[in-house]
């Protein structure tokens, strides 16, 4: 490989046979000031280095003629030293990441979908610490990575635009080819190809969703491949599903505007990375995740689930506590220590079930801990909670502390993991901080200009608002008397001066959980784990608000159970609760996190979707009354009955500005569709239910 390009304009080879994919990432890699040779197959790629010499080989791993690893081999034949990155946008298995590092010398593994700037910024690095000092790989503060140009910016959402054109057009492809596949197993692969596809580039391009439904098309066909003479029976069912799903998906506009530069803003906070040595637990848990609209990324060993995490945005690890190469408590150590990491909420799974076991949970930082196997309600409800506190507002606590010193000390330390912070020095500040600031623990010093930190919390504790506040106290003064004082005035814990950091850090993170465990409970309606009413209109106004500003959309569902007093009257209190509880665990599971899914009161439920149009909301809905009206409840006598349920949809701004008219006019709607017969969707555009698919979001079908 002679004669290569100047030290201003490195070359990179490109080798993927996506050309949208490669068009957006050469945009990005060209604007950072390389030469980019583009190529679509293992073929071209050998004729172009007989005539280039690259710095750098950008490989997918499936190609049409070859695969990304088996071309790499041939590669190092000929050339042991080109730095090389293997992109993919699936996971084979450790034998293979291990031939790729070990063996043939990759110097990074990346996953689809990429981040273009980021990536763009990571070749930087990558290609400049092959040529300097290991302290000189990363920019420096000082010197932050350039932002892009509107030019750039302009040429990345052309491209965008022409990619949001085309996807309808590759989901008609995809679906000729699984029809194809079906009838003639021989051709699989050539449905499998263009599914990978989509998985690897629609997400790059802001179709995150229909990235994650194309990658499970992928999955399937691949299960299809390996046994077509014994398919599974419902594997064409989950075919068709996913396929429909990311056809209405494909509706969505993620990042509009952005040219798929940032996934910060897609669908979900992160991917919830899921690391088990057992298949059948990884295929389980898979499941279980993506009913939940999650984004799953497998590892089948520590070493695997280490290089993914370093390369993938993590809202939640799972973890299986034993591992045959790695002990599951250091994997959750190193995982925290990866840049970005140092909070990454951790689960831990074990079928150990032992003291010890929980305790080592404790120490090494996890926040939940499942037995298995796991049950699908228990893991539904613990990675909603780990993700919204990923993904919701910092903690906040307040400093009502005289001693400058100690106070900054103090802060440095809550900010250092994360924690918002605002200081007062008198109490005379206390009621306009905690009105405007709404600390979520109030540190309190015990030793305070003209009131105590004893009397102030007697105070506090005497207030309907405040009553309830973490107070956790500190002073000087640590004799038994003014321990048990402060805890007979309301003090939740007493921490003594000097404070060690560490005793500091974990009395104040026992505090702010058992806070955000009792707003949780306050919040939430215990039969079918949704917000209560009051909470609700609360985050309604925010969203209500943030739509205002942002000139966005909003779309509100009302569903009411059809005949729930039969319910009641025929089976009891005690079935009509199964039914509550049946669809609130369908609308926990089948939104995004983002979503708002409140218990109205008795048997009304109501889901609001920010930024979405109400046509979206319609067609959710539908499929969620279908699965609902399918589920089977158990009577007294043995037999089994179900119900149905009938929603209206309203859509800001529409239908309305303020929350009181979306509800009235989603209300009418709902009545509307008791009227037309129950068991439908009645909002802008009306629904048949009978036509409806069983697909995650249903199929548009208007009437």
């Amino acid at each position: 490989m002679g004669g290569g390009p100047s030290e201003e304009q490195k070359l990179i080879l490109l080798l993927d046979d996506d050309v949208q994919f490669r068009a957006l990432l050469a945009t990005v890699l060209s604007a950072r000031g390389f030469r980019v040779l583009e190529a679509s197959s293992g073929e071209v790629a050998t004729s172009l280095l007989d005539e280039e010499s690259p710095e750098l080989l950008i490989v997918d791993g499936l190609l049409p003629d070859v695969s990304g690893a088996d071309w790499i081999e041939s590669v190092r034949k000929r050339d042991s030293d080109t730095t090389i990155v293997f992109l993919s946008a699936y996971w084979r298995d450790l034998e293979t990441f291990e031939r790729l590092t070990e063996e043939l010398k990759v110097s990074m593994v990346a996953y689809k979908p990429i981040q273009p700037l980021a990536f763009a910024e990571t070749i930087v690095e990558l290609l400049d610490s092959a040529s300097k000092p290991a302290d000189s790989i990363r920019p420096s503060p000082s010197n932050p990575p350039p932002q892009p140009t509107n030019s750039l910016r302009a040429r990345m959402a052309r491209l965008r635009d022409e990619y949001t054109e085309e996807l309808p057009h590759k989901l008609d492809e995809l679906e000729a080819w699984i029809k194809d596949a079906r009838q003639r197993p021989e051709n699989t692969m050539r449905a499998s190809s263009s599914a990978h596809r989509l998985r690897g580039t629609a997400g790059v391009y802001g179709f995150k969703l229909v990235g994650t439904l194309a990658g499970q098309i992928e999955d399937l066909l691949s299960e299809y491949a390996a046994s077509p003479l014994r398919v599974r029976r419902n594997l064409w069912d989950e075919v068709t599903r996913a396929l429909e799903d990311a056809r209405l998906a494909s509706r969505l506009q993620e990042d509009p505007g952005r040219g798929g530069a940032s996934h910060d803003d897609a669908l979900s906070a992160g991917t919830i990375l899921l690391v088990d040595d057992d298949a059948e637990a990884r295929r389980a848990g898979t499941a279980l995740l993506q009913k939940q609209l999650l984004d799953v990324c497998v590892a089948s060993s520590g070493l695997e689930a280490l290089n993914k995490a370093s390369s993938v945005k993590l809202a939640a690890a799972i973890i299986e506590v034993n591992l045959k190469d790695m002990d599951g408590f250091d994997l959750c150590r190193q995982l925290r220590q990866l840049p970005g990491k140092e909070n990454l909420p951790l689960l831990l799974i074990s079928t150990d079930q032992s003291v010890e076991t929980r305790v080592a949970a404790t120490q090494v930082g996890a926040s939940l801990f499942i037995e298995k196997p796991i049950r699908e309600d228990l893991l539904a409800l613990a990675v909603q909670q780990v993700v919204e506190e990923s993904s919701g507002r910092r903690r906040r606590v307040l400093i009502l502390e005289d001693d400058l010193d100690f106070a900054n000390h103090a802060e440095l330390l809550l900010q250092s993991n994360e924690i918002e912070t605002r200081k007062i020095t008198t109490p005379a500040e206390l009621p306009n901080a905690l009105e405007e600031f709404r600390p979520d623990l109030l540190l309190l010093d015990n030793d305070l200009p003209v009131a105590s930190g004893l009397d102030i919390c007697k105070a506090l504790r005497m207030s309907l608002e405040w009553q309830t506040l973490p107070i956790l106290m500190i002073t000087a003064r640590s004799d038994d008397s003014t321990r048990i004082e402060a805890f007979r005035l309301g003090a939740n814990d007493f921490i003594s001066k000097p404070v060690l950091e560490e005793e500091f850090n974990a009395r104040v993170e026992l505090q702010l959980m058992h806070a955000r465990m009792l707003q949780d409970r306050a919040e939430r309606d215990p039969l079918s784990g949704l917000m209560l009413r009051r909470p609700f209109l609360a985050a309604l106004s925010q969203r209500l608000s943030e739509a205002h500003r942002q000139q966005g959309e909003l779309a509100l569902a009302i569903i009411d159970i059809d005949h729930f007093k039969h319910v009641n009257d025929g089976f009891g209190h005690l079935h009509g609760d199964a039914v509550i509880a049946g669809l609130g665990q369908l609308l926990r599971q089948r939104f995004r996190n983002e979503d708002l899914r409140c218990r109205w009161g008795g048997e009304e439920f109501v889901v609001v979707l920010p930024g979405q149009k109400a046509e979206l909301l319609e067609g959710a809905l539908v499929r969620v009354l279908n699965e609902f009206s399918a589920m089977r409840f158990d009577a007294e006598d043995g037999q089994t009955f179900s119900v149905t349920a009938s929603a209206g949809v309203a859509s800001y701004p529409d239908d309305g500005f303020s929350t009181q008219a979306l509800i009235r006019r989603a209300d009418a709607r709902m009545y509307e569709a008791k009227r037309d017969g129950r068991n439908r969707v009645v909002g802008p555009t009306t629904w048949a239910m009978e036509e409806a698919p069983t697909g995650r979001f249903g199929k548009l079908h208007s009437v």
